[in-house]
């Protein structure tokens, strides 16, 4: 039975790579997505986590590859509204305020990084 579990893994593993070859995607976002489904497969929810940050700091920051930068951007994005929702809501305290505004400055300063790198 593991076995016969192990073949439709890795067929579902084989069609995925194969569209999305077919479909051009970026090759990083194809690893990606691998190591997502991997992430999945394994029961390991660290890995995609653990793979898209390693592919970040060599293929984003040092390569400056744009694919990664702008998922990157994206994601840090989302977390800036997020953030900034959080702000503007009445349920923290002063001091829970002030944290979160640092984390607001943080994440804008990292945009404006992020922007430099991508250009």
């Amino acid at each position: 039975m593991a076995d016969k579990k192990l073949y439709g893994a890795a067929q579902e593993l084989r069609t995925m790579l194969t569209n999305s070859i077919n479909a051009g995607k970026p090759p990083l976002e194809i690893v990606l997505e691998l190591a997502r489904a991997i992430g999945e497969l394994s029961g390991e929810d660290s890995y995609y986590r653990t793979t898209r940050e390693q592919i970040l700091s060599v293929y984003g920051l040092v390569l400056k590859d744009k694919f990664i930068l702008e998922d990157e951007l994206a994601e840090v994005k989302a977390r800036l509204e997020k953030i900034s929702a959080a702000y503007q809501s009445d349920d923290f305290t002063e001091e829970e305020h002030i944290r979160i505004g640092y984390a607001l400055e943080n994440h804008k300063k990292e945009i404006e990084r992020l922007e430099q790198l991508k250009a």
